[in-house]
């Protein structure tokens, strides 16, 4: 139920008010990439406005946020963050704006990033080599590392339900190498390429 936020002591404002209407708040996004921006962007966001995004993406990549005006951080004031990725493939916003002063706001563009640590676990898990997997080829120019992590004790079993790589002799152009610990530095288990 939409009310006027600005009829009672000019909504707690010390100058003009804007009401919110039909604003809703909490947002679930699930694109590969795309734009979020602070209410009523571009002209001054609410007073007493408290606004949630829970951003996810293709499992086994992670969500990266470039904000273009001013957490893995809290931001305010008018100085740009540098661009902010996600540990994992889900990523949580929350913007708040007191009573007083309003000002533009933000508009951020998130977008989807490959690699990243991934959690083993008893129940099988999901890994995809791009963002728009099963939709297009995954695209030129990718260089990818995932950590692949179990509980200690436990072992990291990979199936591959879909293997296919550009096949060459020594797999020298497209592959996909796999290695016994945290980098490129462990043992190396295999270097593949073709289709399986």
């Amino acid at each position: 139920m939409d009310k006027d936020e600005c009829s009672k002591n000019n909504g707690g404002c010390q100058h003009e008010c804007l009401n919110s209407f039909g604003t809703g708040c909490d947002h679930k996004v699930t694109s590969i990439s795309g734009t979020i921006t602070s209410p009523n962007w571009p002209d001054k966001y609410p007073s007493k406005k408290e606004c949630t995004w829970a951003i996810s993406t293709t499992p086994g990549h992670r969500v990266k946020l470039d904000a273009k005006a001013s957490v893995l951080g809290r931001f305010c004031g008018a100085k740009e963050p540098e661009p902010i990725v996600s540990s994992g493939n889900k990523m949580f916003l929350k913007f708040v704006s007191d009573n007083s002063v309003q000002k533009k706001g933000f508009e951020a563009t998130h977008t989807t990033v490959c690699g990243g640590q991934v959690r083993a676990e008893v129940k099988t898990k999901d890994l995809y080599s791009h963002a728009q997997f099963g939709d297009n080829n995954y695209p030129g120019g990718s260089d990818c590392e995932w950590v692949i992590m179990a509980e200690e004790g436990y072992g990291v079993e990979l199936i591959f339900q879909t293997f296919e790589i550009e096949e060459e002799a020594d797999c020298g152009y497209d592959y996909m190498e796999l290695f016994d610990g945290y980098d490129g530095t462990a043992p190396r288990l295999g270097r593949f390429c073709g289709s399986g």
